[in-house]
């Protein structure tokens, strides 16, 4: 054989080898499309059947896939509906809040929620945000902000209870920290992480003593302080009626509106079980009377939020989305709070306390405030305000004692 017929003997094996791993390539490609195909849609019910399979089966199902009852199910796709949600092509507008609300609910992934349904990442995808946009809108119908100074009094501290002395009080404020993804493209990303060293949004939130939230301020950096948060907030519009106030930690400076416990004294409710003898609370001082009392009414704040990540396990693990949408899921999920509140008390359903946590922490409050408290206007109103509340709450205790 000549060197020439050898040389075309070379070349021809050496296209054979590449057109043999060519189609061996092409041949594993389609193998795991066909795979990948054949896992997303084994499923014997397509995504509507899945819905259904919820709503019309036991009154449980819908409730731990979705967190709420079938009939609250209805009430919001209808309220959606009423608010521009459509069809979505092929995807009816239940299946599209069905997939929201697991994907809020458990914290799943839209691949996960993709299968469940047998849809594409795609199509979940367009669906989750148009739910979330259409939530949004129900903000104004359940986020309500006591604006006037006539707002009634909360029963919780009406005249004959324990707590009347703080009948100017509608609520409670705090700040909670929300897992957190910065854009990829953010140049200060560490202005997100905390004193704990985690990556978080500081979220600031207003709550009723039905533990309803009446204000929600989400999206600030977790390196942000929340006496700084609440600032911003109220000079955006956040209104205190004049003669009311909200009761905040020992973090906040102590103001007419925003009253705080004494620092340097006992404060959260652990300290004070430790002290209870013979079925009666022992108090060395009427500051610590004061801060027992404030404590029992604050704790609805963190019990309020407990309650909100238990339910929406997105919260506890935000996913890589786009910064703005986590910030709406977080206002999404309040909204949604307050809209199983209102609906399942006009039902007269019990509360859902399978989601409910108690956040109480065993600390002292002895937090100093930081230097810009100091420049806090109206700080000595505060303190007086704090004082005679004081002075209300162990006249009455020295009366009850004769």
């Amino acid at each position: 054989m000549s060197d020439d017929d050898d040389l075309a003997q070379e070349e021809f094996m050496q296209q054979m080898l590449r057109d043999t791993t060519i189609w061996y390539c092409m041949a594993a490609q389609a193998c795991a499309t066909i795979s990948w195909t054949q896992t997303k849609n084994d499923r014997m019910m397509s995504g509507k059947d899945w819905i259904m399979h919820h709503l019309d089966g036991h009154h449980l199902l819908c409730y731990e896939r979705y967190r709420l009852s079938t009939t609250n199910f209805n009430i919001l796709c209808d309220e959606l509906k009423a608010k521009g949600l459509e069809c979505n092509g092929h995807v009816i507008l239940e299946e599209q809040v069905a997939m929201f609300l697991q994907a809020v609910g458990h914290g799943h992934v839209m691949r996960v929620v993709g299968y469940d349904f047998q849809h594409s990442i795609e199509t979940v995808w367009r669906c989750f945000r148009r739910v979330l946009s259409a939530i949004l809108l129900l903000q104004l119908d359940y986020i309500k902000t006591p604006i006037t100074s006539d707002a009634p009094i909360p029963s919780k501290v009406a005249e004959g209870t324990q707590f009347h002395a703080f009948k100017g009080a509608l609520g409670a404020i705090d700040g909670t920290h929300i897992k957190a993804i910065p854009d990829g493209n953010d140049k200060f990303p560490e202005r997100y992480r905390n004193r704990k060293g985690n990556l978080t949004q500081n979220v600031m939130a207003a709550v009723d003593f039905d533990g309803n939230f009446v204000a929600v301020v989400a999206g600030w950096e977790g390196s942000a302080h929340d006496n700084l948060i609440l600032r911003k907030a109220v000079e955006d519009g956040f209104v205190v009626p004049t003669g009311r106030y909200y009761l905040v930690d020992g973090g906040y400076a102590n103001t007419p509106q925003f009253l705080s416990p004494y620092r340097a004294t006992l404060y959260h409710l652990a300290s004070f079980r430790n002290r209870r003898r013979g079925g009666r609370n022992h108090y060395g001082c009427a500051e610590e009377l004061f801060n027992h009392k404030h404590s029992q009414l604050r704790n609805i704040v963190e019990k309020t939020f407990g309650i909100l990540k238990s339910r929406f396990r997105i919260l506890v693990d935000m996913h890589p989305y786009e910064f703005k949408i986590q910030t709406d899921i977080v206002i999404a999920c309040c909204i949604l709070h307050n809209f199983i509140k209102k609906h399942n008390r006009l039902q007269g359903n019990p509360e859902d306390n399978i989601f409910e946590e108690r956040l109480n922490r065993n600390r002292t409050c002895n937090s100093q405030p930081d230097e810009e408290d100091s420049g806090v206007p109206n700080m000595q109103i505060g303190n007086n305000l704090r004082d005679s509340i004081r002075d209300i709450l162990w006249a009455n205790r020295a009366n009850r004692q004769h």
